[in-house]
């Protein structure tokens, strides 16, 4: 009966069981085989679940000694005393309110840099003071999480748009390289075409119903965009009014769904949208596709004819023949979806921002008709009426340019300018901290209008402030200085108080080209049409055109 128990008969591990003569060779006192492997494989699963309740022990004091760091670093920044979230900016933001006023105030409170609270884990710093906006926009490299988001729901994967400055660094360097080149070959051609197609889209329009400057500054900045991207093939694609549409529809809504964590696909209208976005994809492989087809056919005929001239193919062209968003195309899984992902980027991007300061400019020019007059004479006194825009001729055109500009600085595409560092902490002016992951907003409004940069009369329309040494010019279109043989472009300190295409590391790319292209626009439709008040709408106000 001893024999029957005996210790040494009774394997310790998993491998002496199976080196064992068996389960009938164990002890009875044991259970027998069975329940010897079953306590063994109890066993074992308490350990994984221990393990598994300490690594995710570990992963919460993690989060919670990063919350606590966040509180500690955020309470050191000056601004109203609330932890958890700021019951005002809630309020502005929940009812679409005014929150550059709300930031206004705040300021005036707490001095330049102020923290609030948009939630327990979620830290915004406003900064207003010039010096610190341009230290903080130098070293803020990265763009919200919620726009690389944004855009990867609505185009698919793409290399431009992403969060992380590191991933994009190479892609945006080569599209501002490529996109100054295009300024000097086929802008002012394209000029005079989206005038004439947008016009004659107008018309017959305005045979049917009216037309507010609104929807008129979308149509040409939709033309200008697209021809840009696609070269002379988009001029005659005839799907142009249904794309035009389905981005308007596309931009509208695609903030609100990248926001939710998890992807609401039991809600219909969060499938509507996809539908729509998948519909849009579809409609810009048609594009690229003639496009490219296009560009083949006259690289054929031009070769042919023995010319050397290349045809306007856009930023597509480009793009296929590896001259244009290089960064973005490294790697096996560089293809045409990501080309396309990229052009639906860049439209949904450009065109919000274009429409936004063409309907500006046509503004400005119908409540001050002087101005107007003054343009019209400066843009013939260039160029006659049918030469064609150059580069050289609209950098001649100061009173031109000029009024761009302060278009856009007093109605910029946003009331924010947001930035964030992803992985490291930021020190900005004597010693403040901000914590990695915090949210850095600059009000563009209290900047733009911040009298003390841009005189007493910050807040009225006045082009002929960029003709003066407070602001270069040449700086914000990064121009040589007397390369027009003016002395349009002078030095001068105050050009970092210019923000409506925000500066530092994550600045506009397109900045230049958009400034130059829609001054050739404006300069186009200006030689041939008068911007004014429709004599049928006597009681329109003067917002619309």
């Amino acid at each position: 009966m001893a024999s029957s128990c005996d210790a040494t008969a009774v394997p310790f591990t998993l491998l002496g069981a199976l080196l064992t003569a068996g389960p009938a060779a164990w002890p009875a006192c044991v259970g027998g085989g069975r329940a010897f492997l079953r306590d063994y494989a109890q066993r074992g699963t308490n350990a994984l679940l221990w393990a598994g309740l300490v690594a995710v022990t570990w992963v919460l004091l993690l989060r919670v000694a990063a919350l606590l760091r966040l509180w500690a670093l955020g309470s050191r920044i000056p601004g109203p005393h609330a932890l958890l979230a700021d019951p005002g900016l809630a309020a502005v933001l929940r009812t679409g309110g005014d929150i550059t006023g709300f930031l206004s105030k705040l300021h005036s409170s707490y001095g330049p840099v102020v923290r609030l609270w948009a939630g327990p884990s979620q830290l915004l710093v406003s900064v207003k003071d010039p010096a610190l906006v341009k230290e903080v926009l130098t070293k803020a490299e990265d763009k919200l999480p919620l726009t690389g988001r944004t855009y990867n729901l609505a185009c698919g994967r793409l290399g431009l748009f992403v969060s992380s400055f590191e991933k994009v660094k190479s892609t945006r360097e080569s599209l501002k390289m490529f996109l100054n080149e295009k300024l000097a070959i086929g802008v002012g051609r394209s000029s005079f075409k989206v005038v004439d197609a947008v016009m004659d889209r107008i018309d017959s329009i305005m045979s049917k119903d009216f037309l507010d400057s609104r929807s008129f500054s979308q149509h040409m900045a939709f033309n200008v965009i697209s021809a840009t991207l696609f070269g002379d093939a988009f001029f005659n694609w005839s799907d142009a009014v249904i794309y035009e549409e389905l981005l308007m529809m596309v931009a509208k809504d695609g903030c609100f769904w990248a926001s939710y964590a998890v992807c609401p696909f039991w809600k219909p209208s969060y499938r509507r949208y996809r539908t729509l976005c998948a519909k849009l994809k579809i409609l810009t492989e048609d594009i690229i596709r003639k496009s490219k087809d296009q560009n083949s056919y006259q690289r054929s005929y031009l070769k042919s004819e023995g010319m050397i001239k290349d045809p306007n193919r856009g930023v597509l062209g480009e793009m296929m023949a590896g001259r244009c968003l290089h960064g973005a195309a490294e790697g096996l899984l560089s293809s045409e979806e990501e080309v396309c992902g990229n052009i639906m980027g860049l439209m949904l991007h450009g065109i919000s921002a274009s429409a936004n300061l063409i309907g500006n400019i046509l503004t400005r020019l119908v409540l001050f008709p002087k101005l107007q007059n003054q343009l019209h004479a400066e843009i013939l006194a260039v160029c006659n009426e049918s030469s064609e825009l150059e580069v050289d001729d609209v950098l001649r055109m100061q009173l031109l340019l000029a009024t761009v500009c302060e278009s856009a600085r007093l109605l910029p595409a946003g009331p924010l300018l947001q930035r964030c560092s992803l992985k490291h902490d930021l020190t900005i002016g004597s010693g403040i901290t901000v914590p990695a992951g915090a949210i850095l907003v600059v009000p563009l409004h209290l900047v733009h209008m911040d009298t003390s940069v841009w005189g007493n009369d910050a807040g009225q329309f006045n082009p002929e402030r960029f003709l003066k040494k407070e602001v270069d010019l040449g700086d914000i279109l990064a121009a040589p200085s007397g390369s027009n043989g003016n002395n349009f472009f002078t030095k001068c300190a105050k050009t970092e108080s210019f923000l409506p295409f925000g500066s530092g590391s994550r600045a506009c790319v397109g900045q230049k080209f958009a400034i130059l292209a829609i001054s050739m626009l404006i300069a186009s439709l200006l030689r041939n049409y008068e911007d004014a008040i429709s004599s049928f709408l006597p009681s329109l106000d003067h917002a619309e055109v």
